[in-house]
């Protein structure tokens, strides 16, 4: 766990002149109280701390990620892999909030399948999940712009070689953004997807947003769901092996 002294910054520092009056401490002073709490054993604590800090409205990966291992200390599993999850969506780059998520991941009940990708895109998938899409869209638009660059240079040449110099260039970068531009569509319908963890220990999937309604299969502690529709107090969910049904919205929460 990093328990080391970072300033929070000025974000915090505002936090505190605009919601001073409703907690007693600064995000600061709370981050410290946690991470103490922390090498201390006193695991509840540092999460109630931690969540504090949360409720001036900051969204620190940092933050997130040492409630997610308070939380884990703890013996709550479902919502430990929800902060993980939260800390990867704000810094796809924390290579140590991934590999506590899928340490975590291993031990849910729930073996799901998910359908069979080929071994190259697999390396791509698992490549692009550690980018953010903001680095992925500059990677698009300076190769765009580079292979636009050079095809319009090429009816202002006149010398053969430097022709087919731009040409193979222009060919090359267009390839190059066709596959970065791919890559940009993944990451932003990734970013668009609702994704939400069961939170108690197990979760009926029932056939229709009712309790009255034939449980379908059952889902346990921290397995991974996507939203696909919303009625009521209920979410429609449906797991990567493609079983889908109704799930109280109380009894997940969304990432």
């Amino acid at each position: 766990m990093r328990v080391g002294r970072p300033a929070l910054g000025l974000a915090l520092a505002a936090a505190v002149v605009s919601a001073g009056s409703v907690l007693a401490s600064t995000p600061a002073e709370l981050f410290e109280q946690g991470n103490t709490d922390y090498e201390e054993g006193r695991f509840e604590d540092a999460a109630a701390a931690y969540r504090q800090i949360l409720q001036y409205g900051l969204e620190d990966p940092r933050v997130h990620y040492n409630l997610g291992n308070a939380l884990f200390k703890a013996g709550r599993l479902g919502s430990a892999i929800l902060h993980y999850e939260r800390t990867l969506r704000l810094d796809p780059t924390d290579r140590e909030a991934r590999q506590n998520l899928e340490f975590a991941r291993g031990l849910i009940l729930d073996r799901v399948a998910e359908p069979e990708i080929p071994y190259p895109l697999r390396i791509a998938r698992d490549w692009l999940d550690r980018r953010s899409t903001d680095a992925t869209a500059a990677v698009f638009l300076v190769v765009y712009l580079a292979a636009a660059g050079l095809a319009g240079a090429l009816p202002l040449t006149r010398s053969t070689g430097r022709r087919r110099v731009l040409a193979y260039g222009a060919i090359a970068a267009g390839l190059v953004a066709a596959l970065s531009g791919a890559a940009l569509y993944y990451k932003t319908s990734q970013a668009s997807s609702e994704h939400a963890i069961v939170l108690g220990e197990r979760l009926d999937v029932r056939s229709g947003p009712a309790e009255d309604n034939t449980v379908l299969f059952t889902v346990h502690e921290g397995t991974r769901v996507e939203i696909r529709n919303r009625l009521g107090d209920w979410y429609q969910i449906s797991l990567p092996n493609a079983l889908s049904g109704w799930v109280p919205a109380a009894d997940v929460e969304e990432v």
